[in-house]
């Protein structure tokens, strides 16, 4: 059959530069696809133009997708094209398959028996917690696992030299003698964990020409999808079994390469026709998802990047609305102005965030007005991470003052300035029933100094089940030390903001509490299956997806881009910040016709540094409206949220504890709480907040 005739039998109506990718020869070529472009389709017609056209045998052929349900998903599309029979003839496999074959077949032959693969993640996580703590780690959370984890895939996939390894650092624990010991562990208990299967199965092509002939033989035709969030040492075996053939098909887009961290290499792409002579390189650039608005400006955004090949991203879709930038008055407001987005359901829409953490104060009211959605990626590290554990500890010694081991955990992070083995020591003759406070207090080696440090601490522990969970939180950080220890250890801030903004809706410091357990338990389930038309997602899980209207939030310097490293070299901090643009493309063009994107002015009341890079190099920097979106009150009424300091002209200082619309309960430290309406307050100058002096 002719390429044209082949073609013409095709029920696809493909673009010129679709048919050239479609019909594309042997030896190697990389297919460059711009967002919503039609890769996938166009990479199933090439296989079919290969077996029709060029005579290829099905059993031949190789394709290579990132994950299991791609390689089902491709395999489901070549059968409706051209039949099932043809399709169980084909490989669609991940890479991790084929070194998995590559290492039985090796094993077979040698009459050995191979390692078994370590699949189970809680036992993986076990190892690495035990290994955290023998090398320094107190308390490990599930944050500083996965890291850990993230860390020697990226290591593994990177091919690192044990030189390299003992010069790669990771904040807040060893990770080189984690990494060795690791590894050390594995080799002892005969297993590999998945990264090892690539390993594994380089060295036996590398050390094995037999096997390597083998594999050449049996798939001279190769086809990789998602090239750009390929690994280095993935790319290094793909290489070496097309090396005698040099049938190798690449579709990817560096611009969307945003797997960094788990040591994907765009480069392969950026060098190919360095490292394949006579290559061939093709460009896919209509975008058939987005409206000309999303196309054009994403186009300029994205070659504000470096490290990329100059290609243009257009479409013949009509411009649509232009892309929106909505500027709440506050951050804690973020997730009402969301939730009214999710009761839009006659269109499809998609919250997309930088981290998981972004979700949870939306979740909550989700779940609590009992709206449906989907979230696309589950997890609870929040809640185990550092300050999230350290905020709760504290808040829950308020209401067991005699806890002894939650109050060791987190009394050096304090404002007390006694070393931790005295207090350790005096609480060793705590009596049954007796507070952590008194057991110090009533013990002998404290200078007077120091029993006024303990005396304030037991005071402040004293008044926070009294009042607000926001304001509670802001006396730890603001009043009892745990701020500057925050400072001391250079850490990021972020899920404080989180677990703030959770406080304002949750404003009873016991129901905070008890709502954060809730949502552990909620996260750590499986979700709805049901389709829905409200989904929350990572951008990373939104690839390759598409949603009538997409709202990109938390785009705020800090968050989105995020912070740079300090120790970072001019140039990892630049390739950093590109891909953080790359994630930012990615999101902003999975939206089919509207695209919001989220910042705000205020933080709990404090002013935002008025920086987002993102937003206004997408936007081309359009002038900003003085008015905030979310609300048409007046500045000032924005300004009393809970937890803010007021001074009543009557009752004298307070705090705000709660708040529905202008009505607050304000607790006064002569009156107690009080109900009032701000707006009455505010218009007979009777309130005004404590910082306007």
């Amino acid at each position: 059959m002719t390429e044209e005739e082949f073609l013409a039998r095709l029920p696809l109506d493909l673009s010129p530069q679709q048919r050239a990718a479609v019909c594309a020869a042997g030896g190697p070529v990389l297919l460059l696809a711009v967002p919503g472009s039609g890769k996938t389709t166009v990479l199933v017609a090439r296989l079919g133009c290969l077996i029709h056209c060029r005579g290829v045998s099905p059993s031949e052929i190789l394709t290579v997708t990132y994950t299991v349900s791609a390689a089902g998903d491709m395999a489901r599309r070549f059968a409706a094209l051209f039949g099932d029979d043809l399709a169980r003839q084909l490989s669609f496999r991940t890479i991790n398959g084929l070194c998995a074959s590559i290492i039985h077949t090796y094993a077979r032959r040698k009459g050995s028996e191979p390692f078994a693969l370590a699949d189970s993640e809680a036992q993986l996580n076990a190892v690495l917690r035990d290994l955290l703590v023998r090398t320094g780690a107190d308390y490990p959370s599930e944050q500083q696992i996965k890291e850990a984890r993230t860390h020697i895939t990226y290591c593994k996939n990177m091919m690192l030299s044990e030189a390299h390894i003992h010069r790669h650092t990771v904040e807040g624990m060893d990770f080189p003698a984690v990494y060795f010991e690791y590894q050390d562990y594995l080799r002892r208990s005969r297993l590999m964990d998945f990264d090892d299967q690539m390993v594994f199965a380089l060295r036996i092509l590398r050390r094995e020409p037999e096997i390597l002939r083998h594999y050449r033989t049996r798939y001279r035709w190769l086809c990789l999808d998602e090239a750009q969030d390929t690994s280095k040492i993935q790319h290094v075996i793909l290489a070496l079994l097309a090396g005698e053939h040099r049938n190798l098909f690449l579709v990817g887009d560096e611009d969307q390469s945003v797997y960094g961290f788990r040591a994907a290499w765009p480069q392969a792409l950026l060098r190919f026709e360095e490292d394949w002579p006579g290559a061939k390189v093709l460009l896919m650039e209509t975008n058939y998802r987005s409206t000309g608005a999303i196309v054009s400006r994403a186009d300029a955004f994205i070659r504000g990047n470096r490290d990329r090949r100059d290609k243009h991203m257009r479409t013949d879709n009509l411009p649509g609305e232009p892309i929106r930038r909505v500027v709440l008055s506050d951050y804690s407001r973020q997730a009402r102005y969301l939730l009214q987005a999710a009761k839009d359901r006659t269109r499809s829409t998609a919250v997309l965030y930088r981290n998981n953490d972004s979700a949870l104060p939306l979740i909550d009211l989700l779940e609590r007005e009992g709206v449906p959605y989907a979230c696309r990626q589950r997890e609870g590290f929040f809640f185990t991470s550092p300050i999230v554990r350290d905020l709760t500890d504290i808040l829950t010694l308020a209401y067991h003052p005699e806890d002894r081991e939650r109050f060791l955990r987190v009394c050096w992070k304090l404002d007390l300035k006694i070393k931790k083995a005295l207090l350790t020591g005096l609480l060793t003759r705590q009596r049954s029933g007796e507070t952590v406070v008194e057991a110090l207090l009533a013990g002998t080696g404290l200078t007077p100094w120091q029993v006024g440090r303990v005396k304030a601490f037991g005071t402040h522990l004293a008044k926070l089940p009294q009042m607000s969970s926001f304001a509670a939180l802001r006396r730890i950080v603001n009043y009892m030390g745990y701020g500057d220890y925050l400072g001391e250890q250079r850490m990021d801030t972020n899920r404080l903001d989180v677990l703030l903004a959770l406080a304002v809706q949750n404003p009873d410091p016991a129901g905070l509490l008890h709502r954060l357990e809730e949502l552990r338990h909620l996260l750590s389930g499986g979700g709805r299956t049901e389709p829905v038309a409200f989904v929350l997602s990572t951008i990373h899980a939104s690839k390759g997806l598409e949603y009538d209207r997409v709202l990109l939030i938390d785009a705020v310097e800090g968050v989105f881009p995020a912070r740079r490293q300090e120790d970072a070299s001019p140039q990892e901090a630049r390739q950093a910040l590109e891909e953080e643009r790359r994630l930012f493309y990615v999101g902003a063009t999975r939206a089919k016709h509207t695209l919001e994107l989220l910042t705000y002015e205020k933080k709990f009341g404090e002013p935002v540094q008025d920086r987002f890079p993102f937003v206004s190099q997408l936007l081309g920097e359009p002038e900003r409206s003085p008015q905030s979106a979310d609300t048409p009150a007046p500045q000032w009424e924005l300004d009393f949220i809970p937890g803010a300091a007021v001074v009543h002209r009557q009752f004298g200082p307070g705090v705000i504890q709660s708040r529905t619309g202008s009505i607050a309960v304000i607790h006064f430290d002569s009156a107690g709480p009080r109900r009032l309406d701000l707006t009455a307050c505010r218009k007979g100058r009777l309130l005004r907040r404590a910082d306007e002096g």
